[in-house]
Parts: C-alpha cells; sequence; structure tokens
C-alpha cells in the first residue's frame, strides 16, 4: 500500500531541510580499518564499558541521596545519548557485516535515518563540550577523593569523549556542514537550558555555577553567548577533520551506493499535491 500524501510530504520535507540526501547509507556500518566485523566488535567492548558506567553513575548517585537531580546534568544527559547511539550503531555494523550492506538503515523511514544521524552528530560534539567545560571551568580536586569518584569522573567527563572519537575514527559516519545540523543541535543546547532552569524553579538550585542567574546576573547571558559560538567552532573543525580523515583512510564502501532520496516518493508527493 502507498504511504499517504501527507506522510509523503513530510519525508520529502525531512529529506531536502535537513540534506537527508547527502548522507550515503553505505557509511552507516562502513569501517575505514577492519570491515564491518571489527568495527562491530569494536562498538560492542564501547557499549559494554560505557554501559558499566552509565549504571555506576546511577547507582552512585542512588547511594548518596542525588538521583531525583541526576538527569538535571548535561553530563549525564549526553552519557545516556552515548549509550544509545552505540546500541543503535552496533545494529547497523553488525547488519552491514552479516548482509554486506545497510539493509536496515536503508529502510528506516527519513525520519528515523535523521534521528541517528543527528544522535551521532550530538554525541560527538556534545562529548567535546562536555570534556571541555569540565576540566576548564568545574573541576576541583576534591571531586577526586576515592578511587570509584576518579573513574567515574574520568570515565564520563574524559574517556566519553575517547569512546566517541574512536568509534568517528574507526567508522565512516559524517557530520553534514549543512547548517541545519548545528543549529539543529543548538537548539538541543537551548531546550537543555531551559530544563536546568526548570530544575532551579523546582529543586531550588542549578546544575552548573556559570549559569545561575541568581549568582551571576547579566553575566550569564555572554557566557552562554560564547558556549553556544565555541559549540559551532568545535562542530565545523569536527566536519573538517572528517573530510581530512577522508582523504587519508577512505572507509570501505559497498560498490554500488544506495538511493538517498526516491525520485518516485518526490514525483508522487508532487502529484497529490497537484
Amino acid at each position: 500500500m502507498d504511504a499517504p500524501p501527507l506522510r509523503l510530504a513530510t519525508d520529502v520535507g525531512v529529506w531536502r531541510a535537513w540534506r537527508l540526501h547527502t548522507l550515503d547509507a553505505r557509511r552507516v556500518g562502513a569501517a575505514r580499518v577492519g570491515g564491518s566485523a571489527a568495527l562491530a566488535g569494536l562498538r560492542a567492548v564501547l557499549l559494554a564499558y560505557t554501559l558499566v558506567v552509565w549504571a555506576a553513575a546511577i547507582q552512585d548517585d542512588a547511594e548518596r541521596g542525588r538521583l531525583g537531580g541526576h538527569f538535571a546534568y548535561l553530563t549525564h544527559l549526553c552519557y545516556t545519548g552515548l549509550v544509545v547511539y552505540l546500541l543503535s550503531s552496533l545494529v547497523h555494523a553488525v547488519d552491514m557485516w552479516r548482509r554486506g550492506a545497510p539493509a536496515l538503515f536503508a529502510g528506516m523511514p527519513p525520519a528515523l535515518r535523521l534521528a541517528h544521524w543527528l544522535l551521532f552528530e550530538s554525541v560527538l560534539t556534545f562529548a567535546v563540550l562536555v570534556s571541555a567545560l569540565y576540566w576548564s571551568l568545574l573541576y576541583r580536586p576534591e571531586y577526586l577523593r576515592t578511587a570509584k569518584e576518579r573513574w567515574l569522573t574520568v570515565s564520563v567527563h574524559a574517556a566519553n569523549t575517547a569512546a566517541v572519537a574512536a568509534d568517528a575514527a574507526a567508522g565512516a559516519m559524517t557530520l553534514s556542514p549543512h547548517w541545519t545540523h548545528p543549529l539543529t543541535l543548538c537548539a538541543i543546547g537551548a531546550l537543555y537550558l531551559a530544563l536546568a532552569y526548570l530544575n532551579r524553579a523546582v529543586r531550588g538550585w542549578f546544575p552548573y555555577d556559570f549559569i545561575d542567574y541568581d549568582k551571576h546576573g547579566w553575566v550569564v547571558a555572554p557566557i552562554v553567548a560564547g558556549i553556544m559560538a565555541g559549540f559551532v567552532a568545535v562542530y565545523y573543525a569536527i566536519c573538517a577533520a572528517q573530510t581530512l580523515l577522508d582523504r587519508v583512510a577512505p572507509p570501505h564502501l559497498v560498490s554500488e551506493p544506495l538511493p538517498a532520496c526516491s525520485s518516485a516518493m518526490v514525483a508522487t508527493t508532487r502529484t497529490a499535491r497537484s
């Protein structure tokens, strides 16, 4: 049965607005070194480690009576995103390994394909942001008093970046240079800021001192603007690095490219509109 015109129009809108047609679906499960089997193995190891850290961080906050505010922190939200991304990317790597093509990803609706792409971009870029902000603005020696505190702190504020960087270097996914993607990620950052202020209204405290307008007043606005500008700069720096990596170590892609935006979809949508 053909998809209804409204769904077709929505799908084409997703393709065009976020340039989904520029994403080569072969990249989702492809690898630069060792093939898809090696990439799946790497992602399985990274997923196992991040799952252990994710659960240990929740348990640690529960033991300290801080579980209610656990996900008020950008660190833990981003780490949760990393776990979800590694699970999803592992599934696609296994699919590529077993079938020789990313059949699962190619058969997904455009909105889900876009969600996976944005998830990769957000996990990679926010990991760099979280690590940079923590070690430059938030780190205190007293946070590393015990072995468990040292392990968790380093895992969620440094190893997170190392894990997603290893995945990005070994895999073939790339960030989109089109402005809609970093703008979407900045909008996600703005939503987190709204969550932080909601947490202040409900629980009476800010997750991070540098966004505490009660303490810092108007200075918070240029700080947030500077962070957003730095975020966009980091995004495009990663884009440039990936372009260079593609030239130095091109990924192993299947011989035939998968169709991106179906011309039949576009034609059907235009027919439905007329």
